[in-house]
């Protein structure tokens, strides 16, 4: 049998002459890296074919623009190579996938919730049925549920109508209703029970968190975290718009892949709390606008094509069953209300477990990823909009970018006499490359110490064999190969430089934008939510000039806000309703439209904490 065997994960896929190697990789389920989804640009998903019963078919430019004489080693683009003959491919260090670590910390600035559940337990004593008058089942439930707790005739799930019967004549003493919003009957049990369980998530585009909450006490019994696995098939909401235009069934294969993680993260919650995943009965889910579209199964196609709608707005009720999601039988999901096409309901979830919309101080909100949401306001008035910042903030198109995981570089210190490079790597393992706020701290240094001039260039009165013309122009060797995992030299580029540059400007400007149109005083307050926002230093992100105002304003990290936001929705049924209020409250601006931002960001390129930063430039 013609097989290909990736190493060192021993697994293998059988070639078809039609699929490249990252394909086919993926079908066997190997952890390899594609920031681009495929699309030959990003050049991460670098293999070795160590083996083949055959000559492999010529490098592409591209392979040779990324490799050069490498090729002839055997090193391949997978994206960009289709094997036909038996092989043996090998999956170097730097790209393996890693588990990322991911923020799961609630928000510092938490907004005080009361424990008002959607779902409720009803303890009754039904009256058995008699000869001389007979009445259905279903009817006596209602009549003592009215009776003891002036519940009105809610209505009652199939599935909870199907096991009424035997609930009824159970050997135990009365039952246990359980009560979606005084409406519906969404479960029943024999005697008293105890224990009310829910799950609120938060889906991004690169991690998902979910938080099991004991429903009746609210106390938080599990934390559980996964890589999103729809990365498999695109890094960003782009790509993954279009995986499913173009390939057969891509939208159902999306969804099922985060309905799958989803389902884990519960069964593995369920195990640490020691309960059945049937007794949670109720679940809310935040995200972006494409991430909510893909976990309903509703076509995202139009979020990429000007003027970005989405298909719908409103805050959604779904059966759990009907989503695939393995709950309570009769148990709902609540999905909290979007903005716009790139201004979801993760970010009206921030804004909730901010209390943003109750503050009296004029704040400007930031959650930092590939789409950089800023909202800006108080209890009177509230702004918002999303920047394309790129995948810079998480290591994409960066030259030794990776996400933060194991090994990645997450600060640094530059010596500025001797240019020496002191670094901090998650958990202390040997570097692999730089994370977001490694890729921030480095240009920072790389700034303070005169490397880094204003406009992005590296200095030429430098003098250090640290820096050194390479294949992307003038670099910086931040770590010697002999220090690192991989056994070469962790640089930044120029090119890396003008990444950082374009996406911190495409934040800078749309931050800026929104404070001219903001009536009032000036800002006092930037709070940083995102994995990104809360690991960077506030002074490297001052010196990069990440947003304005830090001057003056208190830069606060408020950690997984909108998970938080997701936890107060699912414990406060009256949370639902402020999230519809904030939503419709806040002011949405589309700067692919304003001619203002365009001149913001071009002015934004500079650094001005520059050594040879001039006002008159």
């Amino acid at each position: 049998m013609t097989e290909i065997l990736f190493l060192p994960f021993e697994k293998t896929a059988q070639p078809d002459g039609v699929k490249n190697i990252l394909e086919l990789a993926r079908e066997a389920g190997v952890p390899l890296q594609s920031t681009c989804g495929g699309k030959k640009i990003c050049g991460k998903c670098k293999v070795i074919v160590e083996k083949s019963d055959g000559p492999l078919p010529p490098p592409s430019d591209r392979e040779c623009e990324v490799f050069g004489e490498l090729v002839d080693k055997g090193y391949r683009l997978a994206c960009d190579t289709i094997l036909t003959n038996k092989a043996v491919v090998l999956i170097p260090e730097e790209s393996r996938l890693k588990r990322q670590v991911i923020l799961t910390s609630d928000a510092e600035h938490q907004y005080p919730v009361r424990l008002q559940s959607n779902v409720n337990q009803y303890y009754v004593e039904v009256a058995p049925p008699v000869l001389n008058s007979v009445i259905a089942d279903r009817e006596r439930l209602l009549l003592a549920l009215s009776s003891a707790y002036g519940i009105h005739r809610p209505g009652l799930d199939p599935f909870v109508l199907q096991k009424l019967p035997h609930t009824l004549r159970s050997d135990r003493k009365g039952i246990t209703a359980t009560i979606r919003d005084k409406r519906e009957i969404i479960d029943l049990y024999t005697g008293r029970q105890d224990g009310l369980f829910g799950m609120a998530f938060d889906i991004g585009t690169t991690t998902v968190v979910g938080y099991l909450m004991d429903l009746l006490t609210g106390n938080k019994l599990s934390v559980k975290s996964a890589m999103n696995p729809q990365i498999a098939m695109g890094d960003d909401v782009i790509t993954r718009i279009s995986f499913c235009h173009e390939e057969a069934g891509g939208l159902e294969k999306l969804r099922a892949s985060i309905v799958e993680c989803l389902n884990a993260l519960i069964v593995e919650a369920s195990l640490e709390a020691g309960i059945d995943p049937s007794r949670i009965m109720e679940a809310t889910v935040v995200g972006n606008t494409a991430m909510h579209h893909l976990f309903v199964g509703l076509d995202p196609q139009y979020l990429s094509i000007a003027p970005y709608p989405p298909v719908l707005q409103e805050r959604q009720d779904y059966k759990a069953r009907d989503l695939g999601i393995k709950i309570g039988a009769s148990a709902y999901v609540h999905l909290l209300p979007l903005k716009a096409g790139f201004v979801g309901s993760d970010t009206i979830a921030c804004v909730l477990a901010t209390g943003l919309h109750k503050s009296k101080i004029p704040t400007l909100l930031i959650d930092l990823g590939t789409n950089g949401e800023i909202v800006l306001g108080n209890k009177n008035r509230m702004l918002c909009c999303s920047t394309a910042a790129g995948p810079a903030f998480e290591g994409g198109h960066i030259r030794w970018g990776m996400r933060a995981s194991a090994g990645a570089i997450e600060r640094l210190k530059i010596d500025p006499v001797s240019l020496d490079v002191k670094c901090e790597t998650i958990d202390n393992e040997a570097p692999l490359g730089l994370c977001g706020s490694g890729i921030i701290s480095a240009i920072a240094e790389m700034i303070r110490t005169g490397i880094i001039l204003e406009k992005g260039n590296f200095s030429e009165e430098i003098q250090s064999p640290r820096l050194r013309d390479g294949e992307d122009g003038t670099e910086f060797v931040l770590v010697r190969a002999s220090e690192t995992a991989t056994k070469q030299d962790i640089v930044i580029t120029r090119k890396d430089v003008a990444e950082l540059q374009m996406a911190r400007s495409a934040v800078y400007a749309g931050a800026t934008l929104l404070m001219e149109q903001f009536e009032g005083e000036q800002v006092r307050r930037i709070l940083l939510a995102g994995a990104c926002g809360n690991y960077a230093d506030p002074l490297d992100a001052c010196t990069v000039d990440l947003f304005p105002a830090c001057e003056t304003a208190r830069v606060i990290g408020v950690g997984n806000a909108a998970g938080h936001g997701s936890c107060l929705t699912l414990l406060d049924k009256n949370k639902r309703k402020e999230a519809e209020r904030i939503a419709g409250k806040i002011e949405y601006r589309e700067l692919a439209a304003a001619n203002r931002f365009q001149e913001l960001f071009v002015s934004s390129m500079f650094f001005t904490s520059a050594l040879d930063y001039q006002d008159d430039f």
